[in-house]
This record gives C-alpha cells, sequence and structure tokens, in this order.
C-alpha cells in the first residue's frame, strides 16, 4: 500500500485502504492520519469521514466532531446504513438513546442482517427502557451471530431486569 502510494501519491482510495491496515493493525493514530490524508485529497470521501466518525465513537472521544463528521458523510451517501448506525452509535455514547434508535432503527432498513446494528439497536432501545423492542433486537443479533456470547449475556440480563416489569 505504501508503495502505490509512492507511485500514485495523488489518489485518495489508496490512502484510505491504508487507513483500513493500520485499524486492522490496531495502529489508531496512523489511521487517523490515513483517513484525514484521504480527506485532504477528496473531501467528500463519505466513507473516510465515516470511518473517523465511528471511530471516535469506539473509543467515546470527540463526539461533536465524530457527529459532524458523520453527518457530513450522511449528506453524501443519505442511503447508507453503515454511516446511519454510526450516528446512532455517536449519539448512544452521548446518552442519546432516543435519538440514537431513530437512526438505528434507519440503519437497520438498509442492514436488516447486520448484527452489529441489531446489537446497537438493541443497546440503544434497552437504554431507552423498551425492554421488549430491545429483547427482540439482541435475539436478531444472536440468530445472526449466533457464537457471541456478549449477546447471549445481554439478553439473559435483560431477561432478569424485566423480570416482573410490564414492558
Amino acid at each position: 500500500s505504501e508503495e502505490a502510494i509512492k507511485i500514485n501519491p495523488k489518489d485518495p482510495s489508496l490512502y484510505f485502504f491504508l487507513g483500513v491496515i493500520y485499524d486492522d493493525a490496531k495502529l489508531p493514530e496512523r489511521m487517523i492520519e490515513a483517513m484525514h490524508k484521504t480527506l485532504e485529497l477528496d473531501p467528500k470521501h463519505a466513507d473516510a469521514l465515516n470511518y473517523i466518525g465511528y471511530s471516535y465513537a469506539e473509543k467515546g472521544v470527540k463526539l461533536d466532531e465524530a457527529e459532524q463528521l458523520v453527518k457530513r458523510a450522511l449528506e453524501i451517501k443519505p442511503a447508507s446504513g453503515h454511516i446511519l448506525d454510526s450516528l446512532g452509535w455517536i449519539y448512544y455514547k452521548k446518552g442519546e438513546f432516543k435519538k440514537a434508535a431513530d437512526a438505528l432503527e434507519k440503519a437497520i432498513k438498509y442492514l436488516p442482517d447486520d448484527p452489529v446494528v441489531l446489537e446497537h439497536l438493541g443497546d440503544a432501545y434497552r437504554k431507552a427502557n423498551a425492554h421488549k423492542k430491545a429483547l427482540s433486537a439482541y435475539e436478531s443479533a444472536l440468530k445472526k451471530d449466533p457464537k457471541n456470547t456478549t449477546l447471549a449475556e445481554k439478553i439473559a440480563d435483560l431477561i432478569k431486569e424485566t423480570k416482573g416489569k410490564k414492558r
């Protein structure tokens, strides 16, 4: 990848690809650098905008900046389930659980079988006290990803929490 960039240093997709490689290699600072270089060359690179925004949300840092980046990405690709998922996850991390659920419900329309989006939706519903909806989202996610022990634990915890509650 670094060799390809030497040959074609103005190709934003090469920097994006390099950023993904850095991310896989657990080098977050270098990933962010590569994504910013992608945006320098192509300010409307929705996937780079989304990548930075989601990575901030995952870490729970720079959430306002993350929201701005992801909203810019959505203007470019309004029908992207992945970008809508990022926006929902940013709202979740900000503690805005109703807004999170709304964005994640839209994401699910585009990615109905994505276990990560379904789990995010379940998390948002759970925090918004919509326990039945949360359980349903978690169960759907577990069907798509049956080896996910975290999901199984979330389902068990939620069932324990809701015993005796009418929701």
